[in-house]
């Protein structure tokens, strides 16, 4: 077992090491310059695949949407572990949090594009579109790293408190050295929303990227909508979600013989929902214990296995086994934390039920689950205005577990409403033992920061636990 241990430590390391650009599909691979100054480098840069693989599966191992085995639970502790628990300590001294590090890396690179876009050299490539897509590029990309990290270490967005409640340190230059506190939760959803438009006006952005890597403008559309709806602005986020749905409307069929979850980047190439493709692999949690997750009991309940959304990840329970996720590539497990059409939809969906618009709202669910349910299950429902509100939010359950943190998210911004908050509770495999609780609004759905960031950084103040 030690031994085991030694290897889940050295693994994350050379991961940790690994931020070597390659290329993606047709484009050209990322510059090798030390010094980027060109309109070209700056798109090289932005053809990096590396800028969409993450590390956000912490976000999903705090959720309620997993279970681990009874012998996972029992094998040695490390942060994942100490997450899935929920305990005060989850980070050893030297242990190193790559979902802050490798976030904070491809904010510097877009940093670096968009400080030194304007001085660039006239040539060919500097073109009007040329340098206005590379813009609108890099503060996409930097509005969904932010807007992952606030809601990853910072309290849901709250009117009352977020110009207090503590986010992230807010680095919007690369020539900021100085030690960053931490701005505000309501900072860095201005800086956000601020990205975002300011991308989408770009009369040159195309709808879609050129390719899964590359935002367009659906995709900051869609992020507008999605931050939008975490701050409670339900008007906005319906309106931003219509700008999505506008020109990018088409979901995969579940049904379809061809479809399989992806296992990497490039399997998304093909499906017509994504509209900013982004995976995470899981950091050697496989290939420590040998095994995958499984889905939690009452995942497993919401779902029913008869959805295709089960089928396709699962591999479902039987007499001998139980159910595991099957989207594994030999020693790791992949998940899509793509922006897509389905969550758009389901943004408005919300914002429709809120407003009392059932009808259009239960129009909305209907077509999402007509593409993941197998033609010869009755879905006939019932919808009302005291119903819907819950069926759109378990939809986005079914349809977003696993999926960087969305789940976590909305589990902290439903905790501040007494209808849809919820404690959470930790069982082992059987169900007979009680191995941890987390009360409905805990400081414990926060990540605390890791001591290795604030050695590096002390001006930033822990998470109390």
């Amino acid at each position: 077992m030690y031994k085991r241990l030694v290897f889940f430590v050295l693994t994350i390391c050379t991961l940790g090491s690994l931020s070597g650009c390659k290329k993606f599909l047709d484009v050209s691979p990322s510059t090798t310059s030390i010094n980027p100054t060109s309109v070209k480098d700056f798109q090289e840069m932005l053809n990096s695949d590396s800028l969409s693989k993450c590390h956000f599966f912490m976000l999903d191992v705090m959720s309620d949407d997993l279970l681990l085995s009874d012998g996972q639970v029992g094998a040695s502790t490390n942060y994942y572990l100490r997450g899935y628990l929920w305990q005060s300590l989850i980070w050893n001294p030297s242990d190193v949090d790559e979902m802050y590090n490798s976030t904070y890396s491809r904010i510097l690179q877009m940093n670096i594009i968009l400080d030194r876009i304007n001085a660039a050299p006239a040539d060919n490539y500097n073109t009007p579109e040329n340098k206005s897509n590379v813009i609108s590029e890099a503060l996409i990309n930097r509005a969904w790293y932010y807007l992952q990290l606030v809601n990853a270490y910072g309290a849901a967005y709250d009117a009352t408190t977020s110009a207090t409640d503590p986010g992230v340190p807010l680095v919007i230059t690369p020539n900021n050295y100085t030690l960053l506190p931490r701005a505000s939760v309501a900072q860095v959803y201005a800086q956000v929303i601020a990205d975002l438009k300011t991308a989408v006006k770009n009369p040159f952005l195309k709808s879609k990227g050129s390719d899964i890597i590359h935002p367009g403008k659906a995709s900051g559309y869609a992020l507008l909508a999605r931050a939008y709806l975490y701050q409670g602005d339900y008007t906005s986020a319906s309106n931003y979600a219509d700008s999505v749905l506008a020109t990018q409307s088409t979901l995969q069929n579940y049904s379809a013989s061809s479809y399989a979850s992806p296992s990497q980047l490039p399997d998304l190439i093909t499906n017509p929902e994504i509209l900013l493709g982004r995976i995470t692999t899981d950091l050697a949690f496989y290939s420590f214990y040998t095994a995958t997750i499984m889905p939690s009991s009452d995942l497993t309940a919401i779902l029913t296995r008869s959805d295709l959304r089960y089928s396709k990840k699962f591999m479902s329970a039987s007499r001998y086994t139980p159910a595991s996720y099957l989207v594994a590539t030999g020693n790791s497990m992949v998940f899509d934390n793509s922006v897509g059409v389905p969550e758009v939809m389901l943004i408005k969906a919300e914002c429709l039920a809120r407003s009392g618009a059932v009808d259009a709202a239960g129009a909305l669910l209907t077509t999402l689950r007509a593409n993941r349910l197998p033609t010869y299950v009755d879905d006939s429902r019932t919808y009302t205005a005291d119903n819907i509100l819950g069926y759109v939010l378990d939809e986005r359950r079914r349809e977003l577990f696993y999926h960087g943190g969305l789940r976590l998210f909305d589990l902290k911004r439903l905790n501040k409403d007494a209808a849809f908050k919820k404690d959470l509770t930790r069982l082992d495999y059987f169900g007979n033992t009680i191995l941890a609780t987390l009360p409905a609004g805990s400081g414990r759905y926060l990540v605390p920061f890791s001591p290795t960031v604030i050695a590096a950084n002390p001006n930033i103040i822990q998470n109390p636990r």
